[in-house]
């Protein structure tokens, strides 16, 4: 449905959209997610047209998993669930090319470099979560999501990027020349454990059977963690052997996460056909990491914090859904809209996209299944080192779900 969930969260990922909405589930259940993502960089340079390209990337795992089991105490309806949610993923891929060309009052050089950038990861949480039915028509929910990767998952990112460059002299027109000096450098970035706790805290209102306003924030935290570079710089003139000088970081950081919040709204026309309609707000200006040294810095700009500029973020987000009920069976068609900015330097990237999806439920068993289209044009992301970078993006996503009663 776009994401345009707040409102409706009526399964087991309530515990991440809304987890008021978790009181929805009358049955103990079980249920898991899996996704394929892949992502299309077509990138731009004025300055270097020889880096222009098309960039791929792909990943495949396990989304989300989780148990929910709904009780009664007190008189009131509630419900506990132990939920794994995999929040940030990390995977890139980038490997493009740039000459450089000066020309001297007597002579010409030529700089000809390689770059190959990989990066992976992700931050996933354990999180349990519990709601509670206030009234018939009112319910509140909690989620604390336990950062950690001392279970079954690894929390964290790395990147390994080599630069390899020749630089000749004395060249004209389109030949290189005498070569001069040969450079390579590997640069491997690691974070790892990631730690940290924060919570989700949304309400549910149904109105009346026509209206449901929900609502949820996500409180900010901190989160620590390792880091380790290992920069490897290799350099050789002709006649003359290799050199290998090398810098090695090793330090504790900090990582500060935003604040979010958002409002949801639902219409029910019918028993069939519901329409959805969801605000964000991210406080991306507070986001910033912390080194071994007290510096501060901002992770989307990667400058100093105090020189760069990172406004807040809203989504807005637009779905429909419409259940063809048979005797024994429900079929979905439900479909969304969204704006979904990305920080940047000074003002947020714009991204948009649309999806579909569909499903079936039979008896005690659901499966559900749904593709999301995203795109962002001309936006910033460009590759280090390389200047007047811009890149057209587009990502495809792909969501199967099933869910068990028992």
């Amino acid at each position: 449905m776009g994401g345009a969930f707040i409102a409706i969260a009526d399964d087991a990922t309530a515990a991440s959209w809304n987890p008021a909405g978790l009181t929805q589930l009358k049955k103990p259940e079980i249920s898991f997610a899996l996704s394929y993502f892949r992502r299309r960089d077509d990138f731009t340079s004025s300055k270097h047209p020889e880096s222009s390209g098309i960039q791929k990337s792909l990943s495949k795992d396990l989304n989300y998993f989780s148990i929910a089991y709904p009780f009664k105490l007190l008189e009131r309806n509630m419900i506990f669930s132990l939920n794994y949610q995999r929040l940030f993923e990390f995977d890139r891929h980038i490997h493009t090319e740039i000459d450089e060309h000066s020309i001297a009052p007597s002579i010409s050089i030529l700089s000809k470099q390689k770059i190959n950038f990989r990066q992976r990861g992700k931050l996933s949480a354990l999180s349990p979560a519990y709601a509670i039915e206030i009234t018939p028509n009112f319910s509140l929910g909690f989620t604390f999501n336990i950062w950690t990767d001392n279970l079954f998952w690894s929390n964290g990112w790395e990147s390994d990027t080599t630069y390899s460059g020749a630089t000749y002299r004395g060249g004209i027109l389109n030949g290189k020349g005498t070569l001069t000096s040969i450079v390579e450098c590997t640069d491997r970035d690691r974070y790892y454990s990631f730690s940290g706790f924060n919570m989700h805290i949304g309400f549910l209102w149904d109105i009346n059977n026509f209206i449901t306003i929900g609502g949820v924030v996500k409180t900010p935290f901190t989160g620590e963690m390792q880091h380790e570079r290992v920069v490897t710089y290799k350099t050789k003139s002709p006649g003359t052997p290799f050199l290998r000088p090398k810098k090695r970081i090793d330090e504790d950081v900090e990582l500060d996460m935003p604040l979010s919040y958002g409002l949801g709204l639902a219409l029910r026309f019918s028993d069939k056909f519901t329409m959805s309609l969801d605000v964000f707000r991210t406080e991306w200006d507070h986001f910033r990491m912390e080194d071994g040294n007290g510096t501060h810095w901002n992770p989307v700009t990667g400058r100093l914090s105090h020189r760069s500029s990172t406004k807040e973020t809203h989504q807005v987000r637009l779905g429909a859904e419409y259940l063809f009920i048979f005797t024994k069976m429900v079929i979905p068609l439900r479909c969304g809209l969204f704006y979904d900015p990305e920080p940047s330097d000074k003002n947020p990237d714009d991204f948009w996209g649309g999806s579909i999806g569909t499903g079936i439920s039979i008896g005690d068993l659901v499966f559900d299944c749904a593709y999301q289209f995203r795109y962002g044009d001309d936006v910033g992301g460009g590759v280090r080192g390389i200047s007047s970078t811009s890149v057209d993006v587009t990502q495809h996503l792909l969501l199967i779900s099933f869910i068990y009663h028992f």
